[in-house]
C-alpha cells in the first residue's frame, strides 16, 4: 500500500445481515471493501488475488472452519481478526490464536479493530 492509496479491506462472513453490517463500518471508517466472501473456497480465491491490506474473518463459513484461511492470511502476512459468536477458547488454534471480536459485537469496538487492520 502506498502512501495516498485508499486502505481494502477484505469482509470474510457467511451471514448477509452481519457482512452488510460490516462493509457499511468499513466504509464509515474511511476504507473501502476490498471484496467480501461468504465461503472458504470463495475467501482462498480473493486472498490470492491479493490487492486487500487487511480482513475481517469470520470463524465459520457455512458450517466449516475458517482456520484455512487463517493460515492463508498469516502466511501472507496480511493483518486480520476474527470474528465469531463461539468463544475465543473454543476456537481451532490459527482462529484461537488471532486477533478476536464477539458477535454480537459493538459498533464502536467493530470500528477500532478495522482502523487497527491499517498498517
Amino acid at each position: 500500500m502506498s502512501a495516498g492509496e485508499p486502505i481494502r479491506i477484505l469482509v470474510i462472513e457467511d451471514e448477509p445481515a452481519i457482512a452488510a453490517d460490516l462493509c457499511w463500518v468499513v466504509e464509515e471508517v474511511g476504507y473501502e471493501i476490498g471484496g467480501t466472501a461468504s465461503s472458504v473456497d470463495e475467501a482462498l480465491s480473493l486472498i490470492e488475488g491479493t490487492g486487500i491490506d487487511g480482513v475481517i474473518l469470520d470463524a465459520n463459513l457455512r458450517g466449516v472452519s475458517s482456520a484455512g484461511v487463517a493460515d492463508a492470511l498469516k502466511a501472507r502476512n496480511l493483518p486480520f481478526f476474527v470474528l465469531s459468536g463461539y468463544l475465543q477458547k473454543q476456537l481451532p488454534g490459527p482462529l484461537a490464536e488471532a486477533p478476536f471480536l464477539a458477535k454480537p459485537y459493538d459498533q464502536d469496538e467493530l470500528a477500532t479493530r478495522i482502523r487497527g487492520l491499517a498498517r
